[in-house]
């Protein structure tokens, strides 16, 4: 039998337990009393640092994120120091109150920032209001003013069309100077082109006076300041291909395009293949929402084929171009010769898409989907109550036409158009019904190609999209993703050649192009070879910021991690995405620097409120742009705008050209009627 545990071990038990007990807390106790006799040593230290944010609220400038972020810093080993809960302490009130107001500064300083320089920008706006109004003619606006004193280590100023751009920024210059925020070597100021950089510097000249010494800031374009860069960074720079020109450089595109295509056969059948058949997106008949859109489209998307055969859609075209590429000819919608006992009411004519009269073959292009399904804005006629049964009618009334007169008849659909398998079952049918395929001489077919409208536009897409991916830092194969549209790849196949010769003259020239330049700037800040220092970058008409710009201010900010970026744009205006400008560094401007002070000026002197509006609706229709309310002190007293509509319908283009004379002449004689001492612009694309 087990002995039973006496009281006598219980008591000892409990003792134990309480002596553990009471040990451990008169250890708490003990060293709660040293932590806070190390805390009582802290005061002076944390009397010196809250002084330290004593200047920074002192009404004298603004108190910027980097600031902080520099008070932080030095005091974050003495922040370390401090426990969570210090006020459980038992400290003077004078102690806590010392401790408590050096930890509420940090934890509460984004609003403590907030409102203390609102009120900074308030009280400098009043202060400064004498000093703006003598710049210009007119003063400065409120919003301008707000836009000029702020001082945050970033600052976007989104200013509309004819809000005052160029002044804004030529104002920050004079308040930096005036301010002696900085001296003029320290600021550099850039913009997009030379007429844009000079009118910013004579601007600047005027407002600040001939004694400022502004004329040692750095003004520059983008290119001139990559220049200034790579040249400062090595001895030896090179020069820049084409002379910089832009049509230098299509001419050689299309010098190399010639060549190539009369030299490699791969080459000519991939640029045949584009130019002929993917030269325009392929927008089938599934896209549209309405038969008008669909006329619309039609009349700004004219389809006219390398014969030179108008066509009514891009499906159509890319069946005309194959026959003329393989020296099929074709009548496009002739009548069929029908009997009068065979017309039918609902169709009117029977005019078949094609019609090869060599072989006496005919041709139907049917618009329905895999499912057999038609558009939604197709009509039906009774008794059939949908399209598509209206629609399938007719597919089989013409095949019922064609087994009774006995003709041969092909078909192909939009489906085929989608996947990509239509121009192969056009080919395959064709030759089995003994259609000779010949291919056309390449000579031929590259000068009928150049008397398209759509060539020049295709070397100068060529150009564009060279711009875009050097910009960006890319190369051809890092774009070949999955996902993309054929077409999209069947230009990759074609531009890649002419852009690996476009390097190699590149590098046989030992020449670099602009956005080699600012790539090559870029990496030079980037690895601190160019050591000049700037406490100020301004940039005019952000909007047209490009990956590579981005990356070179982005290494500029890097190495003065001190420096304030002030940015003026309008993403409503961009208009350098040819060149490689990306919209988004201006609409997702604190995702790429950091905090931010966001501005608008949003009063407007270029035009009346009825233009505003229309033009405001239009563009905010596009999600991808900042949303803002403009508006102008004028309004309009009559019409602003004048709407003309036009049928051009099936004319061609000589009759074209002499209708729109005519329509514009008799808008000219209006107006001249109207307002004898107009100035008219005319404008076309």
């Amino acid at each position: 039998m087990n002995k039973q545990r006496g009281p006598s071990d219980l008591v000892k038990i409990i003792l134990f337990i309480l002596t553990l007990g009471g040990w451990y807390l008169y250890y708490r106790w003990q060293q709660h009393q040293l932590d806070k006799a190390e805390l009582i040593s802290l005061l002076p230290e944390i009397e010196k640092a809250t002084a330290e944010f004593g200047p920074h609220f002192s009404g004298n400038k603004y108190f910027a994120h980097y600031d902080y972020l520099q008070l932080r810093f030095r005091h974050a080993l003495l922040l370390s120091k401090i426990p969570k809960k210090y006020n459980n302490y038992n400290l003077s009130d004078q102690e806590f109150k010392t401790i408590d107001r050096f930890a509420g500064l940090h934890q509460g300083i984004t609003k403590y920032r907030s409102d203390y320089n609102r009120e900074f920008t308030n009280s400098e706006i009043v202060g400064y209001k004498s000093f703006f109004s003598k710049l210009e003619k007119y003063p400065l606006s409120l919003e301008q003013m707000h836009a000029v004193v702020s001082e945050e280590d970033n600052s976007l100023v989104i200013a509309g069309a004819g809000t005052g751009k160029t002044t804004t920024i030529s104002a920050k210059i004079a308040y930096l100077l005036d301010k002696k925020l900085a001296r003029p070597q320290e600021l550099l100021v850039i913009s997009f082109t030379n007429a844009a950089v000079e009118e910013m510097f004579e601007r600047t000249l005027r407002f600040c006076g001939k004694d400022s010494g502004v004329e040692q800031a750095t003004f520059r374009t983008f290119n001139s300041f990559g220049n200034q860069v790579v040249r400062y960074c090595n001895p030896h720079p090179k020069q820049i291909a084409f002379e910089g020109k832009d049509y230098k450089v299509k001419a050689f595109l299309q010098q190399s395009f010639d060549s190539l295509f009369k030299t490699d056969e791969d080459f000519q059948s991939k640029a045949i293949s584009f130019l002929a058949f993917f030269n325009r997106p392929v927008k089938d008949q599934f896209e549209f929402n309405s038969a008008a859109e669909f006329k619309n489209h039609q009349q700004s998307q004219r389809c006219i084929s390398l014969s030179g055969v108008e066509v009514k859609s891009m499906e159509e075209l890319q069946i005309a171009n194959f026959l003329y590429l393989h020296q099929v000819d074709f009548e496009y919608e002739s009548r069929f010769p029908l009997e009068r006992e065979d017309r039918n009411p609902d169709f009117g004519n029977y005019a078949p898409d094609f019609y090869l009269p060599g072989y006496d073959i005919y041709h139907e292009h049917y618009g329905i989907d895999r499912n057999g399904d038609v558009p939604n804005w197709f009509s039906a006629k009774p008794p059939f109550k949908t399209a598509r049964e209206y629609y399938h009618h007719g597919m089989a009334w013409k095949q019922h036409i064609h087994e009774k007169y006995g003709t041969r008849l092909i078909k192909t659909y939009s489906y085929q158009s989608s996947d990509g398998s239509m121009l192969l079952s056009l080919k395959k049918q064709l030759s089995a019904l003994g259609v000779m395929l010949r291919k056309r001489h390449p000579d031929e077919i590259i000068a009928r190609l150049k008397k398209t409208e759509n060539f020049e536009g295709f070397i100068g897409l060529i150009y564009t999209f060279l711009n875009l991916m050097k910009s960006s830092g890319m190369m051809p194969g890092g774009l070949r993703i999955e996902g993309m549209e054929q077409r999209f790849y069947v230009f990759l196949d074609v531009f890649t050649p002419l852009f690996n010769r476009y390097e190699q003259k590149l590098k046989d020239t030992s020449c670099i192009d602009f956005n080699d330049m600012v790539n090559h700037a870029a990496s030079y800040i980037k690895n601190g070879k160019y050591p000049k220092a700037y406490k100020y970058i301004l940039v005019d008409e952000f909007q047209d910021m490009s990956q590579g710009r981005y990356a070179m201010l982005d290494a500029l900010k890097k190495a003065n991690p001190s420096a304030k970026l002030y940015a003026v744009g309008d993403d409503w205006q961009s208009v350098y995405r040819f060149n490689g400008s990306d919209v988004s560094i201006i609409s997702r401007f604190s995702d790429y620097f950091g905090v931010t002070a966001h501005n608008q000026i949003l009063q407007t002197y270029r035009f009346n409120t009825e233009i505003l509006q229309v033009s405001s609706t239009f563009i905010q229709k596009n999600p991808a742009q900042l949303r803002k309310k403009l508006s102008s002190p004028f309004d309009a007293d009559i019409p602003a705008f004048g709407l003309i509509p036009v049928d051009l319908g099936r004319m061609k283009k000589a009759e074209i050209d002499l209708y729109l004379f005519d329509r514009i002449n008799q808008i000219l004689s209006g107006i001249a009627r109207n307002a004898p001492n107009s100035c008219v612009f005319l404008i076309g694309r």
